[in-house]
């Protein structure tokens, strides 16, 4: 049959040698994951950084330009209501109010305000 103390020879030989080695790669594969958890870690706060010191001065910025943009919205809306009033107006052959009325009585000019 079979020579046990060969068996358990051959066996003690491949389990010594095996996980020396297996077990460098799993420490050197653990090391780069962590290396690059932690660099991961060191830009997205580095950018946290960057964008928390810029933020207040972006966001007056972008309210004072919000604010112009809405009143220059309001003040187009405005003309472009007078336009179209003008416009059917026009259409519709009335007179626009001008600030004094003008009666016409037996021939007088008289101006009321």
């Amino acid at each position: 049959m079979r020579d046990s103390k060969l068996f358990s020879k051959l066996l003690t030989e491949e389990e010594n040698s095996q996980p020396k080695v297996a077990m460098f790669f799993v420490y050197l594969v653990l090391g780069l994951s962590l290396c690059v958890f932690g660099a991961s870690i060191w830009f997205s706060s580095y950018q946290k950084r960057v964008y928390l010191r810029i933020s207040p001065a972006f966001d007056t910025q972008q309210s004072k330009i919000q604010h112009e943009i809405h009143k220059l919205l309001l003040d187009e809306n405005k003309l472009t209501d007078v336009e179209r009033i003008r416009k059917i107006s026009i259409e519709l052959g009335l007179v626009e109010y001008t600030g004094s009325i003008v009666e016409l009585q037996d021939r007088k000019i008289t101006n009321r305000q």
